[in-house]
């Protein structure tokens, strides 16, 4: 179906993008925050979608980044053929990137971009060190089944899945989330993963002529330090006790952050 937007409702039309692991429904926690015309598009690979024959572990870093990339332009191309370039790019955690990445296309053209405890900006440790662990959790699968290599990464996910959400008790949402990370396709969600951190989002956060906003999570996963350093023109707040997922667990606090914001005339 063809979405016809008078010029008011295509100024206030907003493109929210999950982060990894998440769901386009993730917008519905927040929508009401929203002027006009959202877009919320689904990005998760699909199982299988990576072809373990040919994985050459040699080529692990590369081989990683395309599979990022194909992704990255396959959502550059829903928002176009949508008919929302011009809109705002709302971006949770690796959606944050993305939104930082798709922001400086010409084609999305963006007018204003809004990470949610974005992984922005990236470390080169961190970067380092999820190149090489993704490629060795494909390694894996590509030389046992993948199966196993799913157990062994269930196996592993209570080392680090609690960083993810506040000590608070988030009750049964976040059990909804955990089975999510433990049970996400490994070769795919390590390709994704080992691809989008080789994204040169420091640069592209750097040259970004838009308006820009952010809201860190409690604990979060974006220094507001290291943010404010990378984007000393970038509008920052923090949501206490939201964990990385304050646009869900503190809905309230996220919206009127966004009403602020998307209220502001853009210049």
């Amino acid at each position: 179906m063809l979405l016809l937007m008078s010029n008011q409702d295509h100024d206030r039309s907003v493109i929210f993008l999950h982060g990894w692991c998440g769901h386009p429904e993730e917008v519905s926690h927040i929508r009401e925050a929203f002027p006009g015309p959202v877009l919320s598009p689904g990005w998760m690979p699909s199982p299988g979608s990576l072809d373990l024959e040919k994985w050459d572990p040699d080529r692990a870093a590369a081989l990683m980044r395309s599979f990022a990339d194909s992704i990255l332009d396959q959502v550059a191309r829903t928002i176009v053929d949508a008919g929302f370039a011009g809109g705002t790019l709302v971006g949770h955690s690796m959606g944050g990137v993305m939104a930082c990445m798709l922001a400086r296309r010409p084609d999305i053209d963006a007018r204003q971009v809004i990470l949610i405890d974005a992984s922005v900006p990236l470390s080169e440790e961190r970067r380092d060190g999820y190149i090489e662990k993704m490629g060795g959790w494909i390694t894996k699968a590509a030389s046992q089944q993948r199966m196993l290599t799913q157990v062994g990464w269930i196996a592993e996910c209570p080392e680090w899945v609690p960083d993810f959400f506040s000590p608070l008790n988030e009750g049964v949402y976040r059990e909804f989330l955990e089975r999510r990370f433990l049970f996400n396709p490994v070769p795919e969600a390590a390709a994704t993963i080992g691809g989008a951190v080789q994204w040169p989002v420091n640069e592209a956060l750097d040259a970004l002529e838009c308006p820009i906003q952010a809201i860190a999570g409690d604990p979060p996963r974006m220094s507001v330090e290291a943010m404010k350093k990378a984007c000393p023109r970038a509008e920052i707040a923090t949501c206490p006790d939201g964990g990385h997922y304050p646009h869900i667990f503190k809905a309230n606090d996220v919206k009127n952050h966004l009403r602020e914001w998307l209220e502001k005339p853009v210049s």
